[in-house]
This record gives C-alpha cells, sequence and structure tokens, in this order.
C-alpha cells in the first residue's frame, strides 16, 4: 500500500510540476454554449422524470413500505 501511494504522489508531482501554460481564451458565446447546455440537461431531466412520475412514485412507496411491513395499499 505504501508502495502504490508514493508512486501516486510522485506521478501527481510530476504532472504538477510539467504542465506548460494553455494560453486559451473562452469568448461570451463558449459561456453562452455552457449555459444552454445546462439549462437543456435540467429541461430534460425535468421531462424524464415528469414523465415516469408514476414509476418512480411507485418505486418510492414500495421502498418505504418495505422495512414497515405493510403491503402498499
Amino acid at each position: 500500500m505504501q508502495k502504490v501511494l508514493a508512486s501516486v504522489f510522485l506521478t501527481v508531482m510530476c504532472a504538477a510540476l510539467l504542465t506548460r501554460p494553455a494560453y486559451a481564451y473562452l469568448d461570451p458565446g463558449a459561456a453562452s454554449l455552457l449555459l444552454q447546455g445546462l439549462i437543456g440537461g435540467i429541461a430534460a431531466a425535468s421531462a424524464v422524470i415528469s414523465l415516469n412520475y408514476h414509476r418512480f412514485k411507485g418505486m418510492l412507496t414500495a421502498w418505504k413500505n418495505k422495512g414497515s411491513g405493510r403491503d402498499g395499499q
């Protein structure tokens, strides 16, 4: 275990010391694209949840009643 930790530490230190600056530029269009993707992902997740609401509700009810001994009715 000590050898594994030492090799991981050595690898991380080498990676940290041997990096070069990227000189990258993110224009406002890139931020807009990221925000649009985030909003789209949230909208898609909410659509999936709303379309499968009864299935999720049944699974949660069954999970909740599993330990209590009730049969879910």
